[in-house]
């Protein structure tokens, strides 16, 4: 497209505005390409954030706003509420007119408001916080899903209600049977489901109202939809991966998400299914600290918001949007699409997981494959001398809080393999450095010595998938395995 040229009466009034803008208080952002997300999605997209300075990725404290975009308003990143205030995990309503978000005041229980798009209509719903919203098929009424009796723990709640979006006094009991973290909440498309954390570390999926729950590993961040068929995923502890879960096959694969173009091996945050199954979004990338801490929790102004388009399979991202370009740090994200006029279907249009794509090569250039299912993993140990090249990075315990467990994965390069087979020349295992909060005695070790390693592929254990795992972000791309120690 040509553009006219800019006068030079056009040129002042452009700096005038740009310094005016560096001089003001306001949330700093730039002009943002929102046409090239509405060709990745395909269709008329919103996105809702809450932004700071960067020093609170967990949106603990009252020094936020709340951002959010349209591709088809020609705005760009805006505000919506600009008061400086508590805002927390901001859902848009299944029709995207309106958002829910919640306020934990300090002191005081946690509030939960609605408001319009355009920032008009604030209102208050109800005590509590906002856990999801949910679209009644049946007669389009719109719910959302409560968490309280917290008590003194700002992130569970030992009751999920459901209150109508328009008539908050109707109220119904959802679960109360285990206490429910607040992140994670999703509800299906008929509200017979919900994937949560019971609590955390504990994925699980339950049955409402108030059935039973059964447990499907440990991690964060479980997020559920309806893709033909339910698919289900949680986040790991390296917070880098997520394992998704086919649910009527009862199959699951890894799928990295930390993949974007120049991340390098830098954990990311905040990863929330769409309202349509082939996108999700993210926050990232998260790079500050020491390496091997938890680095979510150190935040930074460089963390955006990226949108990340599914492969077909589901077994990968295919490709990547960024939605924002600001001076500040973005977290909570939740994207809206207009389902209706998307080019890409809701149901897959052939088989989903590893297993469809065996063989093929269908990776796009510089994505990481998918591990494969693991639904039966085959438990093939490997005996080897291996000198150390790089150890893990150690942290102290409370840089990887809430964990209390963590294992380092260190770079070796194989002397001899002595059971099993492995070709290539170096190998990346991870062994235990921190249990319950303390650094283990034998948790260092010599660069240069040679140690005799008893190792099992890392994915063939997945009960270490909800683990803090320690990596160095230049670590190479090989296949994490995990070292057995053999009395």
């Amino acid at each position: 497209m040509r553009h006219p040229p800019t006068s030079i009466v056009a040129k002042v009034l452009l700096a005038a505005a740009l310094l005016l803008a560096a001089c003001s208080a306001e949330p700093q952002t730039a002009p943002v390409p929102t046409d090239n997300l509405h060709a990745f999605t395909g269709a008329r997209t919103r996105v809702v954030w809450v932004q700071g300075d960067g020093t609170d990725p967990r949106a603990t404290g009252l020094n936020l706003v709340l951002m959010g975009l349209d591709t088809d308003d020609a705005r760009g990143e805006r505000v919506i509420l600009r008061e400086r205030r508590s805002y927390v995990k901001p859902l848009i309503t299944r029709t995207g007119d309106r958002i829910v978000f919640s306020s934990r005041p300090d002191p005081g229980p946690p509030e939960i408001f609605v408001v319009n798009w355009d920032g008009s209509g604030l209102t208050r719903l109800a005590a509590g916080f906002a856990l999801a919203v949910w679209q009644d098929p049946a007669d389009l009424r719109q719910w959302v899903y409560v968490g309280t009796d917290n008590g003194s723990e700002k992130y569970d709640f030992a009751t999920v209600s459901r209150i109508r979006l328009d008539d908050p006094g109707v109220r119904e009991l959802v679960w109360n049977k285990t206490t429910v973290s607040s992140d994670t909440f999703q509800v299906s498309a008929d509200g017979r489901t919900a994937a949560g954390l019971f609590p955390w570390p504990d994925v699980g999926l339950a049955q409402l109202p108030n059935t039973s729950w059964r447990k499907l590993g440990e991690g964060c961040w479980t997020s559920l939809t309806d893709a033909g068929g339910r698919l289900f995923w949680y986040f790991d502890g390296a917070h880098k991966n997520l394992t998704l879960i086919d649910l009527a096959a009862d199959r699951r694969w890894v799928v990295p998400i930390n993949t974007v173009p120049g991340f390098g091996n830098a954990e990311v945050y905040h990863p929330r299914w769409s309202n349509h199954p082939r996108f999700m979004v993210m926050s990232g990338p998260y790079t500050l600290g020491a390496p091997g801490t938890n680095q979510v929790r150190a935040g930074g102004a460089q963390t955006e918001v990226y949108v990340g388009r599914f492969s077909a399979d589901y077994t990968r991202i295919e490709a990547w949007a960024r939605v924002t370009r600001n001076n500040g740090g973005d977290s909570f994200p939740d994207v809206w699409i207009d389902r209706s006029r998307s080019p890409y279907p809701i149901t897959p249009p052939g088989p989903i997981g590893p297993q469809a794509t065996a063989g093929s090569n269908t990776s796009a250039p510089g994505a990481k494959p998918a591990q494969a299912a693991s639904t039966t993993p085959a438990i093939a140990r490997l005996v080897i001398d291996a000198r150390l090249v790089k150890p893990g990075p150690i942290p102290s315990p409370q840089a990887i809080a809430p964990y209390r467990n963590g294992l380092s994965a260190g770079v070796y390069e194989v002397v001899k393999v002595i059971e099993g087979a492995y070709a290539a020349k170096q190998i990346l295992a991870a062994h235990w450095t921190i249990r319950d909060a303390r650094v283990l005695a034998d948790a260092r070790r010599t660069i240069g010595t040679v140690y005799r390693l008893t190792l099992e592929r890392y994915d063939a254990h997945p009960e270490l998938e909800g683990e803090r795992l320690m990596t160095d972000r230049d670590t190479p791309d090989l296949p994490i395995y995990y070292e057995i120690r053999v009395p």
